[in-house]
């Protein structure tokens, strides 16, 4: 059997998770408290979140960091630190405001409209004293179209003074006038994350403090930092390149990478980054991006990755991804793949609702309850970017981080907390950061859930259940790689020199149709990282600049490439227009049909399903001797159960294949129909594993447990029920309002219960059919623990509410059913107003089989 399927059915697997761990300045008696608390969940790590605490790096901090140090060495726990005192990274713990110098500096420009012909005219350079001119240009408006420009004139050799001197021609022209600030938009006392030295005075002030203090520990309990949110952060609004109000992220190395690309016409570069000039725009914007995002990813993501190499220790952590900002400046860093190069996992976050059952297909309302998410990026592409990063890294090691559950609010239960699981892991996520325990005073009204509350959180109990599953799954997910045939390419080159279609609407079509994908950055289509892959797919789009054009030439020669819309631009090394690209390229008009027709003429399907399942989503992993094939049921619809007949590539007789069900631990055997296809039964908010090994003995497996779709009832349970309510704090409440299985929390029950729910009653067992049998409890809200004869039989935290009874006796034999919400019906809490609250109790039908 696989070494790590063994070891996680023993009960061994690694520790994959570190959640977040809120520091306010508690004392030592609550920190340890917490950590015993957490380390009870099956976890085997923390992040310490610094941001609450009003201390950090001073003596507050190193008081309470030495016993959480000391108390995580004691339980074998490692600790993780977040990398400043403030969110996002980039304050320097405050020391910005007495060190401006690392400040963060602007590109800015303003422009004046001319009319003329007016001999000897001049122009007044508005400018502060801490303000440099970059350069002056002239252009004339090509239409009445603002931005829109041609016969550019570089006027900077005619600066005299405060004043530029020209004769302006006949027509409407611009004077662009473009200038170096400190004074932007951005967020205050931050330092300039695309300028080394002020990249390296973050390490002087939050990460050599932490190495002169636990130097020892480093590599060892101490296992590294955490970037929460890096930003360019020159603005708050749109960041897409291009925007004429929007200042730009600058600084001297930049601005000297910039002089090397455009030897000539630097000035009309530049203001191109504004306008829209004949003949410059594209390369301009081109070039400034593809410097800025080097830059991010030398001076700001290696050299503190290196710095934690040289420490041995790793960095971690992730940037804003959210509708698009992942390729922009602003929130954004500019470029996914290189933001994170130089951290040692790649990383992703879901917060705030971002993902949300049945919600993929469109846009959908967040938090605010008026602006918007985007649901196909957020539910297609964010979690297989981490993921694909991850691949092509070698430092990476194969791990992709997401932090998750934070802010969704009080209505975020168990449920949904391993949906969101789920979709993570099979989207090849395999490192988690649950956000958060916060031992704050109960209730903290800081971005809940919070998983322990001081123990009040209901749900805390079988919270360890989800984070053992996890860490099962996750064992299976480290170690060996992700197998796929089509990579789609990263986008955001293309997105930077005009009009295109992001990756998601691809990879949308991709996973609904159970084709695996990896998402290609530009930089790797030519190298060995590409190898393997039978076809790369180009959303659509409007122009390719001449380096990507060079490398699908090279490219073509071992892959199909596919065009998902029509033929773009092809750009010459002058950045020139051309229509030759001789690639034997295959073009899909934007038509899903034809994309799918294109990949099936290349055979690239790993898996064949009878009939169309759009939400099953499936993910192959291959270690050294087995292959793994995750398979999720992603449909809100819970009463929509599935059966599909499965047909895998490349398996031979002699292989061995079963069933991996994580949830209960255990191993099922494979069946079959009458053609000889695996036949996958898979119910909403269900994940399994189908296990190939090509190697050794047959590993022992069991019959699966048994559901209405196959098997017939035995035993109704209809009661009496006796039943208890216990609120959060643990008081009884009088349950003389319910008489039958219902919403606990309905209009006319208790609206505001939050808690745990006890259903008791017996049933009579014909001792003739055996001690085992299987329970199916219908529906459930949210959390079920089952007991029978006092004896504890199982969890489960999300449909299917099923599982295998054993001990029964002849006779009569006593049923025990514990249920649990959330804490939204009593704390009400803001972020939970724009999510559905689902309805508390047993619902069932309740019947044994």
């Amino acid at each position: 059997m696989n070494k790590r399927l063994e070891e996680a059915l023993a009960g061994k697997p690694g520790n994959y998770i570190l959640p977040f761990f809120w520091q306010h300045g508690e004392d030592a008696e609550m920190l340890i408290h917490y950590l015993h608390a957490i380390h009870d969940c099956g976890i085997g790590a923390v992040c310490v979140e610094s941001r609450p605490h009003p201390d950090f790096a001073g003596d507050g901090w190193w008081r309470d960091l030495d016993v959480i140090m000391q108390e995580a060495k004691a339980l074998d726990m490692k600790v993780w630190v977040l990398d400043d005192a403030h969110f996002p990274t980039g304050y320097c713990n405050g020391q910005v405001k007495s060190h401006p110098e690392y400040g963060k500096i602007y590109l800015d420009h303003y422009v004046i409209d001319a009319k003329g012909p007016l001999e000897e005219a001049s122009f007044l350079l508005q400018v502060k004293e801490d303000e440099e001119v970059i350069g002056v240009v002239a252009a004339r408006r090509s239409t009445t179209e603002v931005g829109k420009l041609k016969d550019a004139v570089d006027l900077s050799d005619a600066i005299r003074g405060s004043f530029v001197y020209w004769s302006v021609p006949e027509g409407n022209w611009n004077i662009i006038v473009i200038k170096q600030t400190p004074h932007g938009p951005g967020r205050e006392a931050y330092c300039n994350l695309i300028d080394k030295d002020a990249v390296r005075f973050l390490i002087d002030t939050v990460y050599e403090p932490h190495y002169q203090k636990y130097a020892a520990e480093f590599g060892e309990t101490f296992a590294g930092f955490f970037s929460d949110e890096p930003e360019l952060g020159n603005t708050f609004g749109d960041s897409e390149i291009g925007q004429s109000v929007m200042e730009l992220p600058w600084c001297r190395e930049l601005s000297d990478r910039l002089t090397a690309c455009w030897p000539k016409d630097r000035a009309i570069f530049l203001a191109a980054l504004w306008s829209r000039i004949s003949g410059y725009t594209q390369k301009s914007r081109y070039d400034y991006m593809e410097q800025l995002t080097r830059l991010f990813q030398k001076n700001y993501s290696e050299q503190i990755g290196e710095w934690c190499a040289a420490h041995h220790v790793e960095y971690i952590g992730h940037v804003i991804e959210d509708n698009g900002k992942h390729t922009r400046t602003g929130y954004g860093a500019g470029h996914f793949f290189r933001a994170l190069w130089g951290q040692h996992m790649s990383g992703i976050d879901v917060v705030l609702q971002q993902i949300r059952p049945g919600l993929s297909d469109r846009d959908f309302y967040h938090i605010s309850g008026k602006e918007t998410y985007d649901g196909i990026f957020f539910h297609f592409a964010l979690a297989k970017l981490g993921a694909s990063l991850a691949l092509y890294d070698e430092k990476k090691k194969g791990r992709t981080m997401c932090e998750l559950y934070g802010a969704y609010g009080w209505s975020e239960g168990l449920k949904l907390m391993k949906w969101i699981a789920d979709h993570m892991l099979v989207r090849g996520i395999n490192w988690f950061v649950p956000h958060a325990f916060t031992p704050a005073p109960f209730p903290d009204p800081d971005c809940p859930p919070h998983f322990y509350a001081h123990g009040q959180n209901p749900q805390y109990p079988w919270f360890g259940d989800l984070m053992r599953y996890m860490n099962r799954m996750s064992h299976l997910l480290n170690g060996g790689t992700h197998h796929a045939n089509v990579a789609v390419l990263y986008s955001a080159e293309l997105e930077w020199i005009g009009r295109c279609e992001t990756v998601k609407y691809v990879c949308k079509v991709l996973a609904e149709h159970q084709i695996d994908y990896d998402i290609l950055p530009a930089e790797l289509v030519d190298t060995p990282a590409a190898e393997g892959y039978r076809a790369l797919i180009i959303p659509d789009c409007e122009a390719i600049d001449p380096h990507l054009a060079a490398r699908l030439k090279t490219a073509a020669a071992s892959m199909q490439i596919i065009f998902a819309g029509t033929l773009p631009t092809v750009l010459t090394d002058q950045w020139e227009a051309s229509a030759n690209l001789s690639l034997g390229q295959c073009c899909c008009d934007q038509d899903p049909e034809r994309l799918l027709a294109a990949l099936d003429a290349l055979e690239v399907r790993e898996i064949r399903i009878v009939g169309k399942v759009p939400d099953l989503r499936y993910f192959h992993y291959v270690q050294e001797d087995t292959d793994f094939y995750l398979f999720f049921d992603e449909i809100a619809d819970v009463t929509a159960r599935m059966q599909v007949a499965l047909q895998i590539k490349d398996v031979s007789p002699t292989d061995h294949c079963f069933w991996y069900h994580g949830w209960e631990n255990c191993l099922e055997e494979v069946t079959t129909d009458a053609q000889g296809r695996i036949l996958l039964n898979c119910a909403p908010y269900e994940t399994t594993v189908l296990c190939i090994e090509h190697a050794g003995q047959a590993a022992p497996v069991s019959p699966r447990i048994q559901t209405s779709a196959d098997a017939p009832v035995k035993v109704e349970i209809n009661g009496p029920w006796k039943i208890t309510l216990r609120d959060y704090r643990g008081k009884e409440v009088a349950a003389d309002r319910i008489t039958l299985l219902c919403n606990i929390t309905g209009a006319h029950a208790y609206p505001e219960f939050s808690g745990t729910m006890c259903y008791e009653t017996t049933f009579e067992w014909d001792g003739a059919l055996g001690e085992c049998a299987d329970l199916d409890c219908g529906m459930v809200y949210e959390t079920l623990e089952v007991s029978v004869n006092g004896v504890k039989q199982a969890v489960r935290i999300a449909p299917p509410y099923c599982c295998r009874l054993h001990g029964l006796t002849d006779g009569t034999n006593t049923l025990r059913l514990l249920v649990a919400n959330t804490l939204v019906h009593a704390l009400k809490d803001p972020l939970s107003a724009t999510m559905p609250i689902e309805p508390s109790g047993l619902f069932g039908p309740v019947v044994i089989r």
